[in-house]
């Protein structure tokens, strides 16, 4: 019961990690991330809310200039200095609030523009981490898709978390510290405030909800566009050969139209709620500067708490009635910023749960690879029973008889196109047969398949080695945590015959070579390719494609001096055209097209 309870809590560790990735990679802030966005809010809050002492401040400084014309006429130079020095003493107040206010809203900004950008670089990270440990067989979007994800959408996290963020906090404070001390000069210009104000969410809100939508579907035709190029590009080739240039060209076209097209009814929203914001901020505005000339001119006596509104009051009013709307008309900027955000938060979020599900296969298999590559301890019985396989609506197999005994050497032989890579693949379960059985070990191979591509010694005809490394690219093909040392390292490469080539490096196995091999020879490639097959010292099962095509006779037989090392003790199919190979101690297997094997039983 204990190990029961222990399993399950293990599974539930695990889903929650699996979920804390997923809500990474959708590029949602920490806590911690969140409170400081917050306090970078605040600070801004504190320099809009300086503007009212500042603005009482030039009110009062502009409130003497009545009186100074006045003094100067009637009382005389001693009263113009009398009134002169408290408005020299309000102009050095507002000179002290503007660099204090200045210094505030700078920490703000620098403040929210450092959690946005990472928030940003840990999207990326995680976005790519978990790319990384997901199964090359596993289902994935596109490249181009993928790319734009990580790059042009996980960019529009960045103005939504540096800008929203910041003017959601003042939008809650500013706009009613202002209107409750316009409301203590004058109760009817904060009436004609709370008026105007409201109705510009509220336009905003019912405008947003379109534009969240329209944000959206602009970035599904961005990604769509984005991953319908670069493979595009990668295939030009094909396409050439194909004589299917023209036809990309005018699909590549169309699908620009519809980006276009979805990019001009965001700016259409965009320039629509600007239209909004402007009319009923200039009408709020204007209002307010009616009231107060009216005011000032005796035809207006209502609307002050008793003594009619004096020329500072109504100055400082004027001064409020803009800053009222600043935090509205900023909010409303960024609310397209938000509309952006979500949409990318939604989009990373569908990638982020494919990506996990991806990882979590894989984990999954890894937990049953000791229960399922327990039976590959000793070389393993591969067999094909009246085996069917149709791909690409032409019949590779039909009826596929084939027993490949424990220990066994066995080439598959036979022209182009008779389905030798096709039983390859079948048995590392990359295809899954319409008819018959295909066992490995005595096992169904969609039961063993995950643990056989972990521990299994492969050389392809086209091997792939990435860009670092040589000792990096030997240890693809092992666990992560697997420690090798160097003699390790060099038994492989004599076994390749590919010691002296290594040995010939600028820096040994520390040389760094390019993506694909960039740098090396294809002999070179397969020799370094066969190595890595090599450090699997415990497959008992060897399979090769075609391991000397394209080689010189020199490389050839050093790959076939290293296969025939490695078959000792272990299973091995090669499928192979070339005369020097099927030269080796093994049986033949000749395959025809495209419906029917014979085994031929003669040795090799």
């Amino acid at each position: 019961m204990r190990e029961k309870n222990k399993k399950n809590g293990d599974t539930k560790d695990a889903e929650r990690q699996s979920l804390d990735t997923s809500v990474d990679m959708a590029g949602r802030a920490s806590p911690a991330e969140a409170a400081s966005l917050r306090n970078a809010g605040l600070l801004f809050v504190v320099a809009d809310l300086l503007w009212i002492l500042q603005a009482a401040l030039i009110a009062y400084a502009l409130g003497f200039l009545p009186g100074f014309a006045t003094a100067q006429e009637t009382i005389g130079e001693y009263a113009r200095q009398v009134l002169l020095y408290p408005a020299l003493l309000a102009a050095v107040g507002v000179i002290l609030i503007a660099a204090i206010r200045s210094v505030l809203q700078a920490r703000a900004l620098n403040a929210s523009r450092r959690i946005a950008r990472g928030i940003e670089t840990r999207t990326r990270e995680n976005l790519l981490m978990s790319a990384a440990k997901g199964s090359p067989a596993a289902p994935f979007p596109s490249a181009g898709a993928f790319a734009s994800h990580v790059t042009e959408q996980v960019e529009l996290l960045g103005p939504y978390y540096r800008s929203f963020g910041l003017q959601s906090v003042r939008l809650r404070i500013v706009p009613i510290a202002i209107v409750l001390v316009t409301a203590w000069v004058s109760w009817l210009a904060a009436l004609i405030l709370l008026v105007a104000g409201p109705v510009i969410p509220l336009f905003m809100a019912l405008i947003g909800m379109r534009a969240k939508s329209a944000s959206a579907d602009q970035q599904e035709e961005l990604t769509r566009l984005s991953g319908a190029l670069l493979d595009r590009i990668r295939g030009l080739e094909t396409l050439r050969l194909f004589g299917a240039v023209q036809r990309t060209a005018t699909d590549m076209a169309r699908a620009g139209d519809r980006f276009r097209e979805s990019t001009m009814k965001v700016l259409r929203i965009a320039f629509l709620s600007s239209t909004v914001l402007e009319l009923f901020s200039a009408l709020g505005i204007a209002f307010c500067a009616v009231y107060v000339g009216f005011s000032l001119l005796g035809d207006i006596t209502i609307g002050t708490w008793g003594a009619p509104l004096s020329f500072t009051g109504g100055l400082f009013v004027l001064l409020l009635a803009p800053e009222f709307f600043a935090p509205l008309r900023a909010y409303a900027g960024a609310y397209h910023d938000r509309a952006a955000g979500i949409a990318t938060q939604e989009k990373l979020a569908l990638i982020a749960g494919e990506i996990s599900r991806s990882v979590n296969s894989g984990d999954l298999a890894a937990s049953e690879r000791s229960k399922s590559a327990t039976g590959f301890t000793t070389p393993p019985e591969i067999s094909f029973s009246d085996v069917g396989l149709r791909l690409g609506g032409r019949q590779v197999f039909l009826g596929l008889n084939l027993v490949v005994d424990p220990g066994e050497t066995v080439f598959l032989s036979g022209p182009s196109g008779c389905g030798k890579t096709t039983v390859l693949d079948c048995i590392l379960g990359f295809h899954a047969p319409q008819s018959g059985s295909v066992l490995v070990g005595g096992q169904p191979i969609c039961d063993t398949a995950a643990a056989l591509r972990e521990n299994v010694m492969w050389l392809g005809q086209e091997p792939r080695l990435f860009h670092g490394t040589v000792r990096h690219n030997l240890l693809k093909g092992l666990p992560p945590t697997t420690t090798v040392s160097d003699d390790a390292f060099w038994q492989s490469l004599q076994i390749a015959g590919a010691a002296d080539l290594v040995r010939r490096l600028p820096r040994g196995l520390s040389t760094q070579i390019g993506e694909d091999g960039f740098g090396l020879s294809v002999g070179e490639i397969r020799r370094l390719a066969l190595a890595r097959a090599a450090m699997r010292r415990d497959a008992k099962l060897l399979l090769a494609d075609e391991p000397t095509a394209s080689l010189d006779a020199e490389t050839a037989a050093d790959v076939i001096r290293g296969l025939e090392q490695l078959a000792t003790g272990r299973t091995v199919l090669i499928a192979t055209h070339d005369a020097e190979v099927l030269q080796m101690s093994g049986r033949r297997f000749v395959m025809t097209r495209p419906e029917r094997a014979l085994t031929e039983g003669l040795p090799a």
